[in-house]
């Protein structure tokens, strides 16, 4: 087959030679581009856009906690005990609380993976229509897109 080959090129003239050549390197750059660069080009910039989704969230994160917290000061007033209020508005935003303890007028609470959303939304009701105040809130990014996970939150009353 080899020798079948080089015969076949020996027996091309110079001009069908050089036009085969041309041909080749025409079509390896076009393999190259085509399978190496473009794909590597259009990963990149997929990186990056992703890469400036996250960083809008964390902003939109750090300022929505910022708003929370300064939210604080605002008091509405309501006699139920902590507990009680926590239970009773924690179901509308599906949020499941791992860790719960009460002490005096204060409850501290650790939540494993919420959507970040609903905690806020859940929060936002607690602060302006139960007149809880939110004296510390610790959390970290979940493995899951959009969602958290809340190391310590502690609520007074």
């Amino acid at each position: 087959m080899k020798e079948q080959l080089i015969q076949y090129w020996h027996s091309l003239k110079d001009q069908e030679r050089q036009l085969i050549i041309i041909a080749s390197v025409v079509f390896v750059v076009f393999v190259l581009v085509m399978g190496i660069f473009r794909p590597l080009n259009n990963a990149i910039e997929n990186a990056q856009k992703a890469n400036l989704k996250q960083q809008e969230l964390s902003a939109w994160v750090d300022e929505s906690i910022a708003k929370l917290k300064a939210s604080n000061n605002k008091r509405a007033g309501n006699t139920n005990n902590l507990s009680q209020i926590v239970n009773s508005t924690r179901n509308r935003y599906q949020i499941e609380i791992s860790k719960m303890q009460p002490s005096d007028n204060s409850l501290r609470l650790t939540l494993d993976s919420v959507e970040f959303n609903n905690l806020v939304e859940w929060l936002d009701e607690l602060v302006n229509k139960q007149g809880v105040l939110i004296e510390n809130l610790d959390l970290s990014r979940d493995d899951k897109p959009g969602y958290v996970r809340v190391s310590r939150l502690v609520l007074e009353k």
